[in-house]
């Protein structure tokens, strides 16, 4: 019963992502307002996949009288590190932009709600929400707790075989996470919910957050043409909060 509740949940969500971004491409004044959030997640995901792939590569040399097994071994955590880099990029580049720019991705997300629930926008919007100090504290909080869970998962696929089976998994899992989490910060914030607040929203909806995530963590992660996905993904976070979230518990505001 509980395993066909997650299903459904994670359906319900992958449903939204898709959606979202369909009518995001189909909004004259989304597509006005997200331009500004793409140009600059494009540039702050491009610096972040390089930058990424240049520490990979340095961490994993390949000495000349290295033996078969140890080249062997530091080709797949080259392999599984850039891929790991890729995932993560898009994340980390809208955690910097939410920390510094938290306007822009609230501008996108509420030009979406206003052309699927209208008066719940207005409501939203109205709200004061967090301060600008405490926003940034709780996004640099869930960037920490990213990266330290992608270290681990990084780790873990040291281990032969099961390891680099489970690692990419995982990792996939976290970045989809992640993701919806971060795409949902103007909703929370304008929620006023605490860090601890929004990790138990989180694990509440984790279903759907996931089934949300995946997909737009895999685009997102395409080089050069992931990050400009960004401002489509943050209005379809309206639709999931909308269709979604709040069918299931009602916001209390």
């Amino acid at each position: 019963m509980i395993a066909s509740s997650n299903r459904q949940r994670f359906m319900a969500g992958l449903g939204a992502a898709w959606e979202g971004m369909r009518l995001s491409t189909h909004s004259s004044e989304l597509r006005r307002t997200y331009l500004h959030l793409v140009a600059v997640l494009f540039l702050a995901a491009i610096v972040l996949d390089i930058t990424g792939i240049w520490a990979v590569l340095h961490f994993t040399t390949i000495a000349p009288d290295a033996s078969w097994w140890m080249v062997s071994g530091l080709w797949v955590l080259r392999v599984l590190g850039i891929a790991g880099v890729i995932l993560a990029a898009p994340l980390l580049a809208l955690t910097v932009v939410n920390v510094l720019f938290p306007f822009l991705g609230e501008r996108v997300f509420f030009a979406a709600m206003r052309t699927i629930a209208p008066a719940r926008a207005e409501q939203l919007s109205a709200l004061p929400g967090l301060s600008l100090a405490s926003s940034a504290v709780i996004a640099v909080r869930r960037l920490v707790q990213y990266i330290g869970l992608s270290l681990g998962v990084f780790i873990l696929s040291f281990i032969p075989v099961a390891g680099q089976i489970l690692g990419p998994v995982l990792q996939g899992y976290v970045s989809a996470r992640g993701l919806a989490w971060e795409l949902l910060d103007p909703y929370l914030d304008k929620l006023q919910l605490g860090f601890g607040e929004q990790r138990a929203f989180v694990g509440q909806h984790r279903a759907e957050l996931v089934g949300f995530g995946v997909p737009l963590a895999l685009l997102m992660a395409i080089p050069l043409v992931g990050p400009l996905l960004f401002g489509l993904a943050q209005g379809a976070a309206a639709r999931l909060v909308v269709e979604v979230i709040e069918t299931q518990s009602p916001a209390s505001v």
